[in-house]
This record gives structure tokens, C-alpha cells and sequence, in this order.
């Protein structure tokens, strides 16, 4: 099969060893300024063994040197192994009530992170080494929602399984919720997002909230909306793998796809998944510390509306908190009413004194209350930032990475559909998306969705004319790799597909390998029948598809990790297969449990 050339601009010398399929060596470092990747292909599945199975590429080809690669599975769902200190054992996955007892359902079966009927599954997951010793972070999507941490040992062919796990305990902050996509801080900690916050006006409607009546000890009356919504974060303070489990209050409440955070050790970008939500960027005051800073929100002038648009950006400041000053208000239980007024609209428009807005939970006439302007900037983040201006038209943003050598920053929209699409143009009835906002996007309808570019500058400064305390600031909003609609004829191979099969459809998370073109682009999608993990060139614009998954699942969570006891590895997790279509072709109860996984090995990057 040929290779598709991801080809660097520079030209780099061969490295490394031969790595044998089943060979622990480990690789000669890539410590090129520029690396040439190559991805053996992965076809497209047609028969249906293929696509029961995970199927990655076989091999790499790095500055001209061939490895042997493919999947290898850390855990999965349901899974039993030894606690951490090895005094009882855990199923990997079970969720646990504040008091760190196992939840179970009314038939007593446990509650396990794995399935529709539970949550979606694991997502994101970190790797970390710490003096010889390897773990992995994992946070489940369920609500509530659970973080395990798994002690690792390397195998013979060069990856990692859980040999222990324990349940990390959220009950100082009032337990997790649905836990989605992540990253691992540069200072080493696991930072994590809770998405799909409760809408405070509407708590009764939302079936996560009222799942945590099991949760804590007195039920119902313990329930609060603004416990969850927020960014955790989880640090190993030991050898042993004990964990310092916090909640950023600072980075504000909405529906936290994933924070990211650049090489400053500062500046974090915040995606807020669902409908009508904002782009929100994060400065802390200091490095390595997430507790306390400034929140800002993007505001977008559109400059064209071809492949995907191009748009100009204006950030929007929102103002300065830290943790503890936002835990007080949390701990009231402050309501919704304390902070805003609000009245019904009459076609998008508001009566004097109040500010029409339009987000994920539709058009709202608001009034802010005196003195209120920090604490709804964080309890009401995607209301606040309206409020105040700022574009609450984004559809499904999702995965965020940072290209150093480019100083891009790119960014996944699952499918322009909603606020960002111009329904005039596209013929739509409905404009109730753009209905009483700012309408700053207007774009051709793409259910393929598509992945942006963001160029990283210094000394820009907000909308009120004062300079912005980073260098690391996005200044524009530009389309990069789209996909593409298509209708398959009746009968052929690909009947089920609603998007190309040589295209990317749905991008979820994404993630860059270091020093090289390479962008890697996982999806989340039901356009394509067979969800796939793509390497996209930057500079080439190739796309090479190198993993598919088993009917039903998405990829959760790509993230590049350059060097882990001396290899690279990419992490994947195979979320909740047979789970969203398909069902019938699941063979055993079995085939329905998630794979946390690597691809690799990869040589390390340096």
C-alpha cells in the first residue's frame, strides 16, 4: 500500500531503530526541528469484520526511518482490577456517592460509566510518569461522573495496560459532571472539563441534575446548578499515585468541551460545546496556577464566508476572580434571580433597561443586578458574555491544539448548523438561533462540520482599548479543512455515509504532534457510519485516515505525548461502541464496553 506524504518544509536526516512488532527497545529520539511523518493509510471499512474492530496504521515513517505501530488497549469499561494499594479491587469506571460508596441502580446492578443507559463513557485520558512510575488519568462522562487513576506497566509490544485503579473522590467539590474532553497541563497536572451545564432557569428538565439526588446523602436538597460546569483539575502528589483534586471557579461555568493551555503556562482557550455557545480565553495571574485571572470572550466580525469563513476577532473582557472568592457564592447556593432580572422577549426585542441575548438557552431579556458583574461572569459565563456583547452563535466547538512552530492554534466545529449558518441565504424558515443576538456569523449550512485556524499574536488589546497581559492572543477566525456533504447512490458501500468518505466529518478533539505538519483530527460524527482518526498535513493539506473504530462509537481525546518512558505515544479513547447506532450487530454484552488506548510506539520527540 503507498504512503501519503506528509512532507515538512525542511529536510531532516533519517534516526532511530527498526522497532520489531515485538520489541520493548526503545527508539532513537526524532531531534529535528522538523520532522517528516509519513501514516500508513487505513482504508476505509467495508466488510463487516472491519468494521467490528479497531483497525490504526501499521506503520510510521519518521525522517525516513520505518516503525512498526498500532493499537494497544490500557482498560476497559467494567473492568476489574486491584486498587491502587492493593487492599480491595475496583470495577474501572463505577461511579461513587460523595461518601465514596458505589452507586448502584434500583435492580442493584453498579452504576458503571459505559453505556447509554449510564453516560457515554470514559474521555479524556493523560499519561504521566513520575520517577519510574507510570499512571494514567481518566475522567468518565456520566452525570455524575467519575476519575479513575490507573497505575501502568508497559508490555512486550511496547504499550501500556492498567495493572491497578482507584476511584479519585470529587466530593469536596460537590462531585464531577460529565466529564468530556481534556489535556495535560505542561506542569504535568490533568486538566479536565465538565460540559452540558444545567441551565439554571430550568434545573427540572435536565436529567444529570436529578441523577445526583443518588449522589449525595441528603438528596434532593442538596442539589444545586452551579456546582457543576466548571474545569477540575487533578495533580499526583505521590509515587503511590495520591491525588489533589480542585475546581476552577476562575475560568468560569458553561459547557466545558476542554481548556487548553499554551506555552506561557497563562493563557488558556476554552471551548464551550452545544448550541449558541461562545469562545472564551482564560489569563492567569500567575504560571502553573489556574486559581485566580481574567476571563475574556471572543466577539467576531465576519470577513467571508467561504470554506468555513474567515472572521476577525475581538476579545471582550469580563473581568477578574479567583476560586475562592467564587466557591462563597457557590456555597450560598446563589440562584440565577440573585443576579439577573429577566423578562419574556416579543420577537427578540426587550423593553428599555434590559439587553436581549441570545445562547444555548434560547432568547432571554436580561437586566444585570448592582453589583453583580463578577459572579455572573463566572456562575453565567455564556449569558454574561452576551450580555456583554460578545458571539454566542458557535455550534459544537470542540478539541483545541496549538501549533508552535506555525503559532496557529486550531480549533474543531462539529457542524455549522444554528446560529453560525445564515439561514436567509440557505433558505431555512426558522432564524430563531439568530433571533434577538448578534448574528456575527452567517455561513452555508456544512452538517460536516470543519476544523479552524486561529494565528497567535502579541500586543493586542480588548474592546475597550487596553492591552491584553498575554502574547499568546488569537486575532482572527479562519476556515482551514472542511467537510464535505455527499449522497451515496442506493446500494453502493458507502449508502449510510452523509459526508465523504475522504473527508472529515463531525471533528471532535484534536492534537499536533510536536515538531512536525501534523495535525490529528478525531471525530465524533454519525455521517460517517465508521467514526476515523485523521493526520492532516498543514502544509500539504493531505489527509491520511490512520484509525477506524467498531460500529456505533466515536473517538474521544487524541493528545500527542512526545516522550513517556522514552517513546511517544498518541492516545485514543473508543467511546461507547454500538452505543449511538447499530446496535444490532454487537456479537456479546462485551462489545459494548469503551477502550481507553495508545497508538504507538512512536520514537520520543525531543
Amino acid at each position: 500500500m503507498s504512503y501519503t506524504l506528509l512532507k515538512n518544509v525542511m529536510t531532516t536526516s533519517f534516526i532511530g531503530l527498526v522497532l520489531s512488532a515485538c520489541s520493548t527497545t526503545t527508539l532513537s529520539p526524532a531531534t529535528q526541528a522538523n520532522n517528516e511523518v509519513y501514516f500508513k493509510p487505513v482504508k476505509a471499512p467495508i466488510a463487516d469484520a472491519e468494521k467490528k474492530q479497531i483497525m490504526t496504521s501499521e506503520e510510521v515513517v519518521i525522517n525516513g526511518q520505518t516503525h512498526k505501530i498500532g493499537w494497544h488497549t490500557i482498560a476497559r469499561t467494567g473492568q476489574v482490577l486491584p486498587s491502587l494499594d492493593g487492599k480491595t479491587t475496583e470495577i474501572f469506571g463505577q461511579v461513587k456517592d460523595e461518601t465514596g460508596k458505589p452507586i448502584s441502580h434500583s435492580d442493584g446492578s453498579p452504576f458503571v460509566c459505559k453505556t447509554s443507559k449510564d453516560g457515554s463513557g470514559p474521555d479524556h485520558t493523560t499519561l504521566h510518569e513520575r520517577n519510574g512510575h507510570f499512571y494514567a488519568i481518566t475522567q468518565f462522562e456520566c452525570g455524575p461522573a467519575a476519575m479513575y487513576i490507573s497505575r501502568l506497566e508497559k508490555t512486550a509490544e511496547g504499550g501500556f495496560k492498567a495493572v491497578a485503579t482507584s476511584h479519585i473522590s470529587q466530593a469536596g467539590y460537590y462531585g464531577g459532571w460529565v466529564h468530556c474532553a481534556g489535556m495535560k497541563t505542561p506542569w504535568g497536572s490533568h486538566l479536565g472539563s465538565e460540559e452540558y451545564e444545567a441551565n439554571a432557569r430550568a434545573v427540572a428538565k435536565d436529567e444529570y441534575y436529578n441523577n445526583f439526588t443518588r449522589y449525595f446523602k441528603e438528596g434532593e436538597k442538596a442539589l444545586n446548578p452551579y456546582y457543576w460546569g466548571w474545569m477540575p483539575e487533578v495533580t499526583i502528589t505521590s509515587d503511590k499515585g495520591d491525588t489533589e483534586y480542585v475546581k476552577h471557579y476562575s475560568m468560569g461555568r458553561f459547557a466545558h468541551e476542554l481548556g487548553y493551555v499554551m506555552p506561557d503556562e497563562k493563557t488558556v482557550y476554552l471551548t464551550d460545546d452545544g448550541l449558541n455557545g461562545a469562545l472564551f480565553m482564560f489569563i492567569a495571574d500567575k504560571a502553573k496556577d489556574l486559581s485566580a485571572g481574567t476571563l475574556y470572550s471572543a466577539k467576531l466580525a465576519q470577513k467571508s464566508d467561504l470554506n468555513g469563513g474567515s472572521f476577525g476577532i475581538t476579545w471582550i473582557n469580563l473581568g477578574h476572580a479567583n476560586d475562592a472568592q467564587i466557591r462563597k457564592f457557590i456555597d450560598k447556593k446563589l440562584a440565577f434571580e440573585d443576579m439577573f432580572e429577566a423578562v419574556k422577549d416579543t420577537d427578540g426585542k426587550c423593553p428599555a433597561d434590559f439587553r436581549s441575548v441570545n445562547t444555548a438557552w434560547g432568547t432571554e431579556c436580561l437586566k444585570l443586578k448592582t453589583g453583580m458583574g463578577v459572579v455572573a461572569s463566572r456562575l453565567e459565563s455564556r449569558r454574561f458574555a452576551a450580555y456583554q456583547g460578545a458571539t454566542t452563535e458557535f455550534n459544537k466547538k470542540e478539541g483545541i491544539t496549538f501549533d508552535a512552530k506555525r503559532n496557529q492554534l486550531y480549533i474543531a466545529i462539529s457542524r455549522i448548523l444554528y446560529g453560525m449558518e445564515d439561514y436567509k441565504k440557505s433558505g431555512e424558515a426558522s432564524t430563531k438561533y439568530d433571533l434577538g443576538g448578534g448574528n456575527h456569523i452567517r455561513l452555508p449550512r456544512n452538517d460536516c462540520g470543519g476544523v479552524y485556524k486561529l494565528a497567535i499574536t502579541s500586543g493586542q488589546k480588548d474592546s475597550s482599548g487596553v492591552a491584553i497581559a498575554s502574547n499568546l492572543v488569537a486575532g482572527n477566525f479562519v476556515g482551514e479543512v472542511m467537510g464535505v456533504m455527499k449522497t451515496y447512490p442506493k446500494g453502493s458501500e458507502f449508502e449510510s455515509n452523509k459526508c465523504a468518505i475522504d473527508g472529515i466529518a463531525e471533528p471532535d478533539n484534536l492534537t499536533f504532534i510536536t515538531k512536525s505538519n501534523v495535525l490529528i483530527i478525531g471525530e465524533d460524527t454519525g455521517l460517517h457510519q465508521i467514526d476515523y482518526v485523521w493526520a492532516y498535513d498543514v502544509e500539504t493539506k493531505s489527509l491520511t485516515r490512520i484509525l477506524t473504530t467498531p460500529y456505533g462509537s466515536e473517538t474521544t481525546s487524541p493528545f500527542w505525548y512526545p516522550n513517556i518512558g522514552g517513546n511517544g505515544y498518541l492516545t485514543t479513547v473508543i467511546q461507547h461502541p454500538y452505543g449511538e447506532s447499530d446496535k444490532d450487530k454487537k456479537s456479546s454484552p462485551q462489545d459494548i464496553e469503551s477502550w481507553v488506548g495508545v497508538v504507538g510506539p512512536f520514537p520520543a520527540f525531543e
